[in-house]
């Protein structure tokens, strides 16, 4: 339990979650850090949601509400920053759930290490499944530009914006992008930048929902081709940075082209997109296949695109793409 006098924010964006608002809850009031505060954003459900949550707050005084219009997950996120009090904020969706001692080690790990932003690993949860949360068996200290390569390869931590702990103060300047899906990879690599050092124990933690209906679930729609648009603004960012932060930002847009070609309908709906997928795969293609931090199955599914393009979507079907 953490006897240091500095608050942490946990930020819970809701909406229309009322059959996993209160699995997710409970996780998070359930955390043995003692210092906390929880923010529960209403983004205007039509469910009993906004209920649940006022519910919520009168048997916890560390629980505050924030009711508000419908607005989307990144505006959700920025209505708790500016209610947050806490020193540090550490997000938490709200059909996800979080192990009890989550929020004591990312913030026990930034102390310990003197990082300013603390990472711990996902565990990738199915519904009535029984989570395999893990304690921790590594750590490593990143400087912010190999943090963001490490991210941007994809080979150790997630993109998304859960279990992470920052200083509250990197988003006074930086806020989510409205209604684009992808709005964690649009942020991150800016929010990391911000840091002196980043630390990262691959403790898992962070129970990561796949249900259907969700996003990650949910059919390909032209909502998701927004990672192209977040990828190019990613590229753009490090032109003019380091030579490695150049070939992380190829393989982050090129991993992005892939999952546009493989998951997009071949209609007429989807035709500029996957033009331009293709495009840039043949492009950047080859530079990111010699690149020898990305992983191998980007690696053979650009062996593939080159070789044998006709058999990738049959093979795609077989990949799982958490792993």
């Amino acid at each position: 339990m953490n006897d240091n006098n500095e608050l942490i924010s946990v930020i819970i964006p809701v909406y229309n979650v009322e059959k996993y608002l209160t699995d997710c809850v409970d996780s998070v009031t359930a955390q043995t850090c003692g210092n906390i505060e929880i923010i529960l954003v209403d983004d205007g459900s039509v469910d009993s949601s906004g209920f649940m949550c006022d519910e919520f707050a009168l048997r916890d005084s560390r629980i505050r509400v924030v009711h508000k219009p419908n607005g989307g997950l990144s505006d959700a996120r920025n209505k708790g920053l500016e209610y947050a009090s806490g020193e540090y904020v550490v997000f938490v969706d709200s059909d996800d759930v979080v192990d009890a001692g989550m929020v004591e080690y990312l913030y026990t790990l930034i102390k310990d290490t003197g990082s300013d932003i603390g990472i711990c690993d996902a565990v990738h949860c199915r519904p009535n499944v029984k989570i395999e949360y893990a304690a921790e068996t590594e750590r490593r200290i990143y400087s912010p530009e190999d943090a963001v390569c490490e991210m941007l390869y994809q080979t150790s931590f997630l993109v998304s914006a859960g279990g992470k702990i920052y200083r509250r103060e990197y988003f006074d300047d930086i806020k989510f992008p409205l209604g684009v899906l992808f709005e964690d990879s649009a942020v991150m690599y800016k929010i990391f930048a911000k840091a002196k050092k980043i630390a990262y124990g691959n403790a898992r933690l962070y129970g990561y929902m796949h249900r259907e209906g969700s996003i990650t679930t949910n059919k390909f729609s032209k909502r998701d081709c927004d990672i192209l648009t977040i990828c190019d603004q990613i590229v753009e960012y490090m032109s003019d940075k380091s030579a490695a932060l150049q070939r992380a930002s190829a393989s982050y847009s090129v991993v992005g082209a892939l999952r546009i070609y493989l998951n997009a309908s071949p209609r007429d709906e989807f035709k500029p997109q996957i033009d331009y997928c293709v495009g840039l795969i043949k492009q950047k293609g080859r530079q990111v296949l010699f690149d020898r931090r990305v992983r191998r199955k980007t690696k053979l599914a650009l062996l593939m695109f080159f070789t044998v393009r006709p058999l990738m979507p049959a093979v795609y079907r077989h990949i799982d793409r958490w792993k």
